[in-house]
């Protein structure tokens, strides 16, 4: 990272995640003149590799990334001996959520079971505010985030993700990417910052015309999730609810044995009902408070329900049942409550 405090990233609130799953933090910091070195000083998990962005690496497709995070990933690789390690690899605008730690780590354990050296988690990239996705095909869905450390792995190209691995699974894990939530010339800023690294000087303009034109046609989808704990600040400032309100009753016609208990006990409602036709449902509640998992044309039409809320990319998986569901209450105005939670 570099001056990434002028920028606004959710640095702190990244650095707060990671530490919730490993054992130190190896952080290639590079030359600035704000607050972002100072900042991560304070914190003792942090091992601080100081570094220079050289110019030479402007306009090259973003080289810039993939280097810097390859700095810090040989500076682990020099001091953790350990056969058995792995890394994290996280983006200062990615955070996990920590109601997620627990499945990651059990990801973790059937990685090694099966003999995997990487794992991909899923993006929900956030767009303008903490309760919209971006769903269009240009957003990437999955990318390597969790490998082994002693290995042939390496980022590339812009940093998105990483080459040289010999077999990866996939989780459902969430990658929160909040990296278009913040003030607007914040933003604007850190656009032109990203792409004057990866385009040349001669074809800016023409990029930063581009850009601007693909945002403005940017898809999205209600998303009322629960947010971490440690970005209730953050997104208070940003002008956002942290904590949406209750409502009374959900009907929801499908399948309830296809979701998790402890995922139905989160949606933030006093009464949840499960149905196996619309026609039991009460009929005062069916165009408001009513989600059909798998609604026909008619009920599309009459009672407001997506016909999809899947990504657009061909690259997607389909969502897991829970997320599926909540994608499709959010749309309703139903959200999950933030279940307690202590580091």
């Amino acid at each position: 990272m570099r001056g990434v405090d002028r920028l606004d990233y959710p640095y702190l609130e990244m650095l707060e995640s990671m530490s919730g799953l490993t054992e130190k933090i190896y952080l290639a910091v590079g030359d600035s003149d704000d607050a972002t070195r100072s900042n991560i000083e304070e914190l003792t998990n942090v091992k601080v590799i100081p570094t220079i962005w050289e110019e030479k690496y402007k306009g090259d497709g973003g080289r810039i990334f993939s280097q810097q995070a390859n700095i810090a990933l040989g500076k682990l690789r020099e001091e953790v001996k350990d056969e058995s390690a792995w890394a994290l690899f996280l983006h200062c605008d990615e955070i996990i959520h920590p109601q997620e730690y627990k499945k990651l780590l059990q990801d973790l354990e059937r990685a090694i079971k099966e003999g995997a050296d990487a794992i991909r988690l899923r993006f929900l990239h956030f767009w303008k505010n903490h309760y919209h996705i971006a769903v269009n095909k240009r957003w990437q869905p999955a990318e390597i985030r969790l490998f082994k450390l002693h290995s042939n792995i390496v980022c590339y190209g812009d940093a998105q993700g990483f080459k040289g691995f010999k077999k990866q699974i996939d989780s459902e894990v969430n990658l929160y990417h909040y990296g278009h939530v913040r003030p607007a010339e914040q933003h604007r800023l850190k656009q032109i910052e990203i792409m004057q690294r990866i385009r040349p000087a001669e074809k800016f303009n023409k990029y930063w015309k581009r850009e601007k034109k693909a945002f403005a046609k940017t898809k999205v989808l209600r998303i009322n999730c629960a947010h971490p704990p440690f970005m209730e600040e953050r997104i208070k400032r940003l002008h956002d609810e942290f904590n949406l309100p209750a409502k009374s009753s959900l009907h929801i016609v499908g399948d309830k044995s296809s979701f998790e208990d402890s995922f139905l006990e989160k949606i933030n409602v006093k009464e949840l009902r499960f149905y196996k036709k619309v026609s039991e449902v009460p009929e005062k509640d069916r165009k408001e408070n009513m989600i059909v998992l798998k609604p026909n044309v008619w009920q599309r039409f009459i009672y407001k329900q997506p016909e999809s809320v899947k990504m657009q990319s061909p690259h997607a998986k389909d969502w897991s049942p829970e997320m599926e569901l909540l994608l499709r209450i959010s749309q309703k105005g139903f959200n999950l409550k933030e279940s307690p939670w202590k580091k």
